[in-house]
C-alpha cells in the first residue's frame, strides 16, 4: 500500500487501519509462524505512525519558531520606521514651519491621510506687504509625496520673500520639480498674490478657486488653464494668470480634490455643490472655513478618509 497524502492525521489513521487488520489476521490465523511476522508488522507499524506524529510536530515547532522571528523582525521594522518618520516630520516640520509666517489675510485647513501629508498650503509676506498664499497637492501619499514638497516650500519661500510676480514663482517651482519628479509624478499648485484688494492667481491642476463676497455670492470660478508642475518646462510668458480687482469682504478659496471626493457612510460626495453651499452664506472678517470644515464634519461623520484634504482661505482686501 502506498500513502501519498501529506496530511499526517490521514497517513496515522492509515496506519492505525493497518494495525487493526493485522489483529484481525493475527486472530483469524493463529499460527506460530503467522503470528510472529504479524507481530513485527503491528510493532512497524506503530513505529512508522509515531514517527509521523514526531516528525509532523518537529515542523509545527520549527514553523512555530519561524513565525516568532518573522513577528521579532517585524516589530523592529515597525519600531525603526516610527523613529524614521519622527526624524522626518522634525526636519519637513522644520523647512515648512521656516517657509511658512501666520499670516491674518489666510486661514489653512489640513487633514493628512497618513502621518506624511502630500498636500502642502503655505501663507507668507514680503516687505512690501504683498500677501502670497501656496496650495499644492503631489503626487501619492505618505513620505514619498512629503520629500516632494520640500523643494517647493523652500523655492516659495525664497521668490515669495523676493517679491517675485506670481508667474515667475510658477516657473522657479516648475523646473526644479521638472528635474527632480520622476517620471508620472507631477504636483498641482496654485499660487495667489493680494496687495489692496488686487489678487493675481495662477491655478495649475487644482480643482476651481472660488471667490465669494461678503453676502455669500460668488463673484468667480477661477479654473485650471496651467499644466501641472514638473511635466514640461515653460517659460514666464507662458503661464496663465487670474487677475482681479475686488472691493472689502471678499475671500478666495482653494482646496485639493481629497475634499471634494470624499464621502460618508451612505457613498454619498462631498462635491462642488455641498461645498459651495457652505460659502453661499453672509460673512465678516473671519471669514468662513470654521464653519466649512464643521460642516464637512458632520456631513463625512467619522468615514475613513481616502486622501489628503486641504483648503485654504484668503481675506483678498
Amino acid at each position: 500500500m502506498v500513502i501519498t497524502s501529506k496530511n499526517p492525521i490521514i497517513i496515522n489513521i492509515a496506519l492505525t487501519l493497518l494495525c487493526a487488520t493485522a489483529l484481525a489476521m493475527l486472530t483469524i490465523f493463529n499460527s506460530a509462524g503467522t503470528t510472529g511476522l504479524i507481530a513485527i508488522a503491528i510493532v512497524f507499524t506503530l513505529f512508522l505512525s509515531q514517527l509521523t506524529l514526531a516528525r509532523h510536530h518537529a515542523r509545527q515547532v520549527q514553523r512555530t519558531d519561524r513565525y516568532h522571528r518573522l513577528g521579532r523582525k517585524l516589530l523592529q521594522l515597525k519600531r525603526t520606521k516610527k523613529r524614521d518618520e519622527k526624524i522626518a516630520i522634525k526636519v519637513l516640520n522644520h523647512i515648512v514651519n521656516q517657509s511658512s509666517q501666520t499670516i491674518a489675510q489666510t486661514s489653512i485647513w489640513q487633514l493628512p491621510l497618513e502621518t506624511f501629508s502630500g498636500d502642502l498650503a503655505l501663507a507668507t509676506s514680503d516687505s512690501e506687504g504683498r500677501t502670497y498664499t501656496l496650495l499644492a497637492d503631489l503626487t501619492g501619499h505618505g513620505i514619498a509625496a512629503a520629500m516632494g514638497a520640500t523643494p517647493v516650500a523652500s523655492i516659495f519661500q525664497a521668490t515669495a520673500h523676493r517679491g517675485l510676480p506670481v508667474e515667475e514663482i510658477i516657473v522657479e517651482l516648475n523646473s526644479k520639480l521638472t528635474h527632480m519628479l520622476p517620471s508620472g509624478f507631477f504636483c498641482c499648485v496654485a499660487v495667489a498674490m493680494c496687495h489692496k484688494g488686487q489678487l493675481t492667481v495662477c491655478n495649475a491642476g487644482l480643482p476651481a478657486l472660488v471667490v465669494a463676497n461678503e453676502k455669500g455670492h460668488i463673484t468667480d470660478r477661477i479654473e485650471s488653464d496651467q499644466i501641472p508642475l514638473g511635466i514640461q518646462a515653460f517659460e514666464a510668458e507662458n503661464v496663465s494668470l487670474f487677475t482681479q480687482t475686488y472691493t472689502a469682504g471678499h475671500h478666495l478659496y482653494a482646496y485639493t480634490d481629497g475634499l471634494i471626493e470624499a464621502t460618508n457612510k451612505t457613498g454619498n460626495t462631498f462635491d462642488e455643490q455641498t461645498l459651495e453651499s457652505l460659502i453661499c452664506v453672509r460673512t465678516d472678517t473671519n471669514g468662513r472655513l470654521k464653519q466649512i470644515r464643521s460642516g464637512f464634519e458632520q456631513f463625512v461623520k467619522g468615514t475613513p478618509q481616502n486622501d489628503d484634504i486641504s483648503m485654504v482661505e484668503v481675506n483678498i482686501c
